[in-house]
């Protein structure tokens, strides 16, 4: 299981915690007020779960940030080696292991990964206490009107909320993010992160300027330029420009957050090019974004399900089951009409509810 998995179970037993306050004693003329009084049990509740899978989730994304490393180093230091027994110059760098500034990057970006989700926890915390205050404030005036029943008034909250889950973080912008949004892009930014100094560092420990950008097919706009070429990190090259002239740096430019291109160490005169400066194809991308987007809505709609079916809602169960099936015949036809893989691990939610 991973952080974002776990992440997940998480956020879904807290959800099923505020049903089971919303639903539990008997309907008075006090509903409201009793159910508003409940919420510091609740929130106690919440606090439990949290401290139940604490240490794992930290383990987890610790585990996730050293992996990333190390996937970092596997993909270039062969080239070292390579390069070495061609004929170049290097440097006679320590094993990764023992390079102690490899070290202190790894130690870094753990900490600020496991800082960034605990951070997230703490508002998944204040956003179910938000949710659930909401919840009985709406479902209080739906009752007040007479015409559905306290059960009924809570399923048709419950139903408002369940297919987004519970906001984490409210931006400056005034966006609310998902909890399972902003951990990924925590995660993503920290992997990314490590990804590129650890392979930079290990370019310096060589005594390597010059390194090559891989290229695919759906980059994005801030990337597809400068995919597939030759850069010198130092800018000093007399023939490949300098790497501060590309979008690097920027959160939307290339090694920046969700970027999926990779750096590989180059040795002008020893070996060859490897990728080519494919110009991007908007389409491309455009397709990508959009499966991104499906993938989201089938997870959605399977956890709107789990939800509704522990709600004991059944006319919501067929619903969301009629959506669900909608959206996944509707992922089925775009990936065959635009010809890409389709990613089931990206449309499933995590543990059974």
């Amino acid at each position: 299981m991973t952080t974002l998995e776990l992440l997940y179970d998480i956020e879904t037993d807290i959800m099923l915690n505020i049903i089971g306050y919303l639903r539990r004693g008997k309907t008075s003329a006090n509903w409201q007020m009793e159910k508003l009084s409940d919420y510091g049990a609740l929130n106690t509740a919440n606090r439990r779960v949290l401290a139940k899978y604490g240490n794992t989730l930290a383990k987890y994304t610790e585990d996730e940030i050293r992996e990333a490393a190390a996937d970092a180093i596997k993909a270039i230091e062969p080239a070292f080696a390579k390069a070495r027994k061609a004929g170049a110059t290097l440097l006679d760098a320590l094993p990764p292991n023992a390079s102690e500034p490899l070290k202190a990057i790894l130690s870094q970006y753990q900490r600020l990964a496991v800082d960034g989700i605990n951070f997230t926890q703490q508002k998944l915390l204040e956003g179910a206490g938000s949710v659930y205050i909401d919840s009985v404030n709406k479902a209080a005036l739906k009752i007040s009107t007479g015409v559905i029943s306290t059960d009924e008034a809570i399923a048709q909250t419950v139903r408002e909320w369940s297919k987004k889950g519970i906001p984490a973080i409210v931006d400056s912008a005034g966006r609310r993010w998902s909890t399972e949004a902003y951990a990924q892009t925590v995660l993503r930014s920290s992997v990314r992160n490590v990804t590129t100094e650890t392979q930079f560092t290990r370019c310096e420990e060589y005594g390597v300027d010059l390194i090559e950008i891989s290229s695919h097919a759906d980059a994005r706009p801030g990337c597809a330029p400068y995919q597939g070429k030759i850069y010198a990190r130092s800018g000093q090259h007399r023939r490949y420009p300098p790497f501060s002239s590309t979008s690097y740096g920027r959160a939307d430019g290339i090694l920046g957050v969700n970027c999926r291109h990779q750096i590989y160490p180059y040795f002008e005169g020893v070996t060859t090019k490897t990728y080519e400066a494919n110009p991007n194809t908007q389409r491309a991308y455009e397709a990508s974004q959009k499966q991104r987007r499906y993938e989201r809505e089938i997870r959605a709609s399977k956890r709107e399900v789990s939800v509704m079916e522990k709600l004991g809602d059944d006319s919501a169960v067929v619903r969301a089951k009629a959506t669900l099936k909608n959206r996944e015949e509707r992922m089925q036809s775009f990936l065959a009409e635009s010809g890409r893989t389709r990613r089931s691990n990206r449309e499933r939610i995590y543990e059974a509810l």
